[in-house]
Parts: structure tokens; C-alpha cells; sequence
């Protein structure tokens, strides 16, 4: 009789983590939306020109993690998301903040977008910086018949149309 319960142990644990959130190696895409992978920042009062240009800011890698609950077929997605931020070097600190998108989406269809503002700081003499940011976490209803990795995080900078139409001028837009 024991012999028989220890062979059912294993297919009973399996059955207990098929209704827990477990932690899956093959989450929702992360992404970088190409038309609005950077973003520059001009001084006041001056016009589009690489000349017064004030910053320019390029998001440069996402990665992603997630949980999946099987039960109820909710994903816990989170991304972590690493700017550059450049300027010419000057001897002033100096600290900026723009703005930047996250998107859930699977084909044409965009399930949530949030907005967030990346705050950041240029150190006296710098002419670049690094920043890591991990916006909240997305939780995504999966549902008929879907898996995870249909779905992807994108993230972008929120743009004006000058800034997109700047980034065209200067070969950062893809077709």
C-alpha cells in the first residue's frame, strides 16, 4: 500500500503546481518599438537642429520575466528596461525627465498601455548616462487558447509629431 502512494506522490505534486503561479522561461515578448526607440530634446526656444540639440535619450534594451497560473490563466509580466541618456559634456549636473510607453499587445490588438516618466541625471563633465528602470508589472488574461508568448511588451518613448518627424531627418526612423 505505501509502495503505491509513493508511485501517485509525483502526479499529485504535478496536479498541485498545475494550479499555482509558477515562474516560466517563455514569457510575453519584451520589445523595443523601433519608431520611437529614441527620443532628442532641443534647448528652449531653439529649433530642430543638430546644433540645439539639448540631449538625446535611446532605449536600449528590454528584458522580461514572468509568472503563469494555469488555473486561471493569468500572467504576471514584468520588463526591465536600460536607457542611455547623451549630451555634450558640460560642468553642470544636470537632471531631465521624458516621457515612455509600455504596451501589451498580440497582432493589431492592444490589450493596455501605461505611461511612465524616466527621470534621469547627467553628473558634472558627463556626457552620458545609464539608467535601468522596471515599470509596474502587467498582468495579461490569457485565454482561449492563447500561451503566454503570444503576447508582447513594447515599450517606446512618447513623442510628438515634430520629435518623430526630427528622428526621420536623422535616419533613426524605420520604415
Amino acid at each position: 500500500m505505501n509502495l503505491r502512494l509513493f508511485r501517485l506522490a509525483p502526479l499529485g505534486a504535478v496536479l498541485l503546481l498545475l494550479g499555482c503561479s509558477t515562474k516560466i522561461s517563455i514569457c510575453p515578448v519584451p520589445a523595443i518599438l523601433a519608431d520611437t526607440q529614441s527620443v532628442t530634446i532641443f534647448r528652449p526656444g531653439t529649433t530642430p537642429d543638430l546644433a540645439n540639440e539639448l540631449y538625446t535619450v535611446a532605449l536600449v534594451d528590454a528584458t522580461g520575466d514572468c509568472t503563469y497560473s494555469a488555473r486561471n490563466g493569468l500572467v504576471h509580466a514584468s520588463l526591465e528596461l536600460t536607457f542611455r541618456a547623451t549630451r555634450t559634456p558640460t560642468n553642470e549636473a544636470a537632471t531631465y525627465s521624458v516621457p515612455y510607453f509600455v504596451a501589451v499587445h498580440e497582432g493589431a490588438k492592444i490589450y493596455a498601455k501605461r505611461l511612465y516618466n524616466l527621470k534621469f541625471t547627467f553628473a558634472p563633465g558627463a556626457a552620458a548616462a545609464t539608467i535601468k528602470q522596471s515599470p509596474d508589472s502587467i498582468e495579461i488574461l490569457v485565454g482561449n487558447g492563447k500561451l503566454p508568448w503570444n503576447y508582447q511588451e513594447m515599450a517606446g518613448f512618447q513623442m510628438t509629431a515634430a520629435q518623430i518627424e526630427y528622428n526621420k531627418t536623422k535616419s533613426r526612423y524605420v520604415p
